[in-house]
């Protein structure tokens, strides 16, 4: 156990941190308003209104400073949504802020705001149907495995409060002829706003690799995972353009493994053997990481990524004891919306 308490820390942390940001924005929120003005010639302008003569309107940014705009040249100027303003500042929002680094909160992602993504290992792209309803395709850079994902989200309600059902089903594709499949359903609670949020989800899943080794005297090797995951993620800003990113992922998952071979007996008879063996491995995927967003369209983010593995199957190991390790996993991914 000593060896997870920094794991622990850190998800105590997220829980207990991500919260308590919530007041200092009010606070922010209080003793200022932001506009929105786009000029005719689409140059766009955030920030406060401090005169409005009716001939022209000066607004103060934090670029650019005092900045006079003459109401001939405003094509349109409003009042920016508390949703899109986070600590203070305006933040583009789109379908990016319904994702962390691998799963995704309950807020909706609004119709016709398709995004695509990309990884190391491979893209994955996503429709957005209806204002709460989205369904994606991901695989790897040779096209399998490969899976399709749901997502249908649910207002409350507390505008804050945000609920949504999911679910990804799995093919191996190709590999293995097809034999291997699996597959995740979960439910999620998410706190907050586009840009700073925190999702608390569960779930359960399964797998079965489906692959059947065929050597001399091997008929067969199959190996099933399932149990509940459970994920804590959360999103907040740091500085203008960036976000921190906290994304998780804790399976408690049983391991079922048939092995079935022949052999000969010490008559020189050929007999079957069959190994069964079941244990328990509890997982923990760690994703801490960083998002930059400059527009609506675009965004970049990367993570220092771990696996943190305890395993009682004496199958997974060879000396069959009780073991933790560790695996690390850097991420980087790039998003487009289309």
């Amino acid at each position: 156990m000593k060896r997870f308490l920094p794991v622990l820390s850190i998800i105590l942390f997220v829980v207990v941190a991500f919260p308590s940001f919530g007041q200092v924005e009010q606070d922010t929120l209080q003793e200022k308003k932001l506009y929105k003005i786009v000029k005719q010639n689409g140059m766009e302008y955030v920030g406060e209104i401090l005169s409005d003569d009716g001939r022209e309107v000066l607004i103060v940014t934090d670029d650019l400073g005092k900045v006079y705009i003459p109401k001939a040249d405003i094509k349109s100027m409003h009042l920016l949504e508390e949703e899109l303003i986070i600590s203070g500042n305006f933040r583009e929002v789109g379908p990016f802020v319904t994702r962390y680094y691998f799963t995704n909160n309950a807020l909706p992602i609004t119709k016709k705001e398709h995004y695509a993504m990309i990884h190391l290992y491979g893209p994955e792209v996503h429709f957005a149907f209806t204002d709460n309803f989205s369904f994606g395709v991901m695989s790897t850079w040779i096209a399998s495995p490969m899976g399709i994902a749901m997502k249908y989200s649910m207002k409350t309600g507390n505008k804050k409060v945000h609920l949504s059902v999911g679910s990804i089903m799995l093919s191996s594709g190709y590999l293995y002829q097809a034999k291997g499949w699996g597959g995740l359903h979960w439910g999620s609670v998410t706190y907050g706003k586009p840009g700073k949020n925190i999702t608390f989800s569960g779930g359960y899943g399964y797998i079965d690799l489906g692959f059947n080794l065929q050597h001399e005297n091997e008929k067969g090797w199959k190996r099933m995972k399932h149990g509940p995951v459970v994920s804590i993620a959360g999103l907040t800003p740091v500085g203008k353009k960036g976000s921190f990113i906290f994304d998780s992922m804790i399976a408690l998952t049983e391991h079922r493994n048939y092995f079935e071979y022949n052999a000969l007996d010490v008559n020189g008879n050929e007999v079957t053997n069959i190994l069964k063996n079941s244990g328990t491995k509890l997982s923990v995927l760690m994703m801490p990481g960083m998002r930059f967003q400059n527009t609506d369209t675009r965004a970049f983010q990367i993570a220092l990524a771990g696996v943190f593995e305890y395993s009682t199957n004496g199958f997974d190991y060879a000396d069959g004891s009780q073991k933790l390790r560790t695996i690390p996993v850097p991420m980087m991914s790039w998003f487009f919306k289309f």
